[in-house]
């Protein structure tokens, strides 16, 4: 039984403990049995920390990926690359916008279907009980501007993740949200003493009803994203809703 002690901010007694049992680390390989030769799979058990602290803290990482991690750093220090980090504090904002609206943000353990979040109204909506909506979150720090939408290429697989008939293709209705975040990481939050800003904003638009497009002919698709379509407390409640009018390119 793993244990772990949070401590207060500044120092002194253990304010709690949380007692957890630590993720296993697991190592598979082959045992040969009697003369033929046939072999059988193995499962060795091997208790890695600094893997178990990393798994309870996000769990779509495989325990094989932390431990290499770990051993290959020699420790916990793993820095995310540009790239991921990026993507990471869009994620977040888009997150925390959720529930600033007092919606119900949440996340499929399999990303298999282009699908980054999902954001549910907790409870009735008109007729409808816990309505919710589906996401890509795409990230961007040096846009293309065309006209007055941003222009950002998707691959085809997970532009084509994006159309479909509610009811027929897919289950909910699906948008694109798109983050425009600074260059540099420092600035992605500014605090002071009364409050803490998150740059620069998130916009949004619906693909539903486009064309899907041949993998074997094309890559990446651009796709426009309008400014005007500013997500929001307001914008997001109403597309979560359906009250708020779809928007295209």
């Amino acid at each position: 039984m793993g244990q772990m002690h949070f401590k207060r901010p500044l120092g002194g007694e253990c304010a709690t403990t949380c007692y957890q049992t630590p993720v296993p680390w697991c190592s598979i390989g082959p045992r040969s049995r009697g003369s033929a030769g046939d072999a059988q799979m193995q499962a060795t058990l091997i208790d890695r920390s600094p893997a178990c602290a990393w798994m309870s803290l996000h769990p779509r990482l495989s325990a094989e990926l932390v431990g290499r991690l770990a051993d290959a750093l020699g420790g916990d220090d793993v820095t995310l690359n540009s790239e991921v980090w990026q993507g990471h504090f869009a994620e977040g904002l888009v997150w925390a916008l959720a529930c600033a609206a007092g919606l119900n943000p949440g996340k499929r353990v399999l990303d298999v279907d282009g699908v980054d979040i999902q954001i549910c109204f907790p409870g009735k909506a008109g007729t409808k009980r816990y309505p919710l909506i589906e996401a890509q979150i795409k990230s961007c720090s040096n846009p293309t501007y065309v006209n007055d939408s941003f222009s950002y290429p998707i691959p085809v697989k997970n532009y084509n993740d994006l159309i479909g008939v509610v009811g027929e293709d897919l289950p909910s209705r699906r948008y694109l949200f798109l983050a425009h975040v600074p260059a540099e990481k420092t600035e992605y939050v500014e605090s002071s003493v009364g409050s803490s800003q998150f740059r620069h904003a998130i916009y949004w638009v619906d693909l539903m009803e486009k064309d899907p497009i041949d993998p074997e002919k094309q890559a990446h698709k651009s796709v426009h994203v309008p400014k005007s379509n500013l997500l929001t407390v307001e914008t997001l409640t109403g597309l979560v809703t359906g009250t708020l009018a779809i928007g295209g390119e």
